[in-house]
């Protein structure tokens, strides 16, 4: 046998099984803000205007306008910044992702905002990139996991949900500390459903625990993927995909017999489940801690119950804390959005959902926090 044109393949198998040091860490060496504009003094206001863009038909994006809402009427009933009111400005991003882009450049130009918060998805998120980087803007995001938001670099953009890649990271722990040997990714048609498949597949390799296949499905027709898993005979399911439609799944999936456990990232830590009449083993690499019962979380929870009626959600909670540590950024920073991102780079916010402090890549360091359903609430595994 000639083994010398086996040897490269040989060394490529042994190198891919050795997890090695990375000869540098980008995560840890995110570009800043190099520009001017600093020196720019405060401009005299009558309100400082807080971008919002979210979407206004979705419940996703009416949990996260609300929240942000909350946190700027509590801090004009402190006073205001220097006795100057916040305000909320809202703009709607309801359509395809270029929606998003229009809408920020009108709120970084035409409602000259001091902040913006909002990026319901990575799709949304990255758009708001690209405006942010011409715009030099700040842009908070309450709600998209996407790593790829880091790794995009743009200094003005701040991910405060812990990253997909750690919430695969501990699904995956999760999963082999139960035993589970044969795991089936079942993601959406949509973009987030494919970088949190690809997220799954990076920690499955560093972790030698292979998934044992990958379904996709449509949105609208969740049904459509039950012929391909009678040909599997699994140990529990990864669900990926929006809280929605993730709830639809699971719902064929337990109507029609499939009794495994099921585990899914932070979208899925929502009432869209808790609502579900059939939910079985269910376990979620939550955002945040969310059966906590602390004086913080109870006055938020109350005074979001009076404005809408309904229990707050982890994006509400979230776009809550973002509107805070803005705010906070603000009023040590003054009316200047350079010297605001700045502060919002070295942050270190104590909020409802916890720490929120940022890494080189402006994401949130936080890890996410394993909650199981039981008897309609999340309840924390130990």
């Amino acid at each position: 046998m000639n083994w010398q044109w086996m040897l490269p393949l040989l060394l490529f198998a042994f190198q891919a099984q050795t997890q090695q040091r990375p000869y540098f860490d980008f995560s840890k060496a995110g570009a800043g803000f190099y520009g001017a504009g600093r020196e720019v003094p405060d401009p005299v206001v009558t309100t400082v205007r807080i971008g919002v863009l979210a979407p206004a038909k979705d419940f996703e994006g009416r949990q996260m306008r609300s929240g942000v809402e909350i946190a700027i009427e509590e801090a004009n009933e402190r006073g205001g910044y220097r006795g100057i009111p916040y305000e909320a400005v809202v703009r709607a991003d309801d359509g395809p992702w270029g929606v998003a882009a229009g809408q920020l450049v009108s709120l970084a130009y035409e409602d000259k905002v001091w902040a913006v918060i909002g990026g319901i998805d990575g799709n949304r998120t990255h758009v708001a990139e690209l405006v942010a980087s011409k715009a030099w803007v700040p842009v908070i995001t309450p709600a998209a996991s996407d790593s790829s938001v880091d790794y995009a670099n743009v200094p003005w953009v701040f991910r405060c949900v812990p990253a997909d890649s750690r919430q695969a990271d501990l699904l995956l722990g999760y999963a082999q500390n139960k035993g589970y040997r044969n795991l089936i990714a079942i993601t959406e048609m949509q973009r987030d459903g494919y970088t949190g498949f690809t997220r799954l597949q990076q920690a499955a390799w560093l972790e030698h625990q292979p998934l044992a296949a990958h379904l996709q499905y449509p949105p609208g027709n969740p049904e459509a993927i039950l012929p391909q898993l009678r040909e599997f005979d699994a140990d529990a399911f990864v669900v990926w995909g929006s809280a929605k439609s993730a709830a639809a799944l699971i719902r064929v999936l337990r109507t029609a017999g499939a009794e495994v456990p099921i585990l899914g990232p932070s979208e899925l830590a929502g009432p869209e489940l808790t609502q579900l009449d059939v939910t079985g083993n269910i376990v979620v690499a939550a955002p945040c801690d969310l059966s906590r019962d602390d004086d913080g979380m109870r006055r938020f929870v109350d005074a979001f119950r009076r404005r809408t009626g309904t229990e707050p959600s982890a994006i509400a909670m979230y776009a809550y804390d973002s509107a805070r540590l803005t705010i906070d950024a603000v009023e040590r920073a003054g009316l200047n959005r350079a010297r605001i991102r700045d502060e919002l780079a070295g942050t270190s916010f104590q909020g409802i959902t916890g720490k929120i402090e940022f890494n080189s890549l402006r994401g949130n360091t936080a890890d996410p926090v394993l909650l199981k359903l039981q008897d309609g609430r999340w309840v924390r595994l130990p």
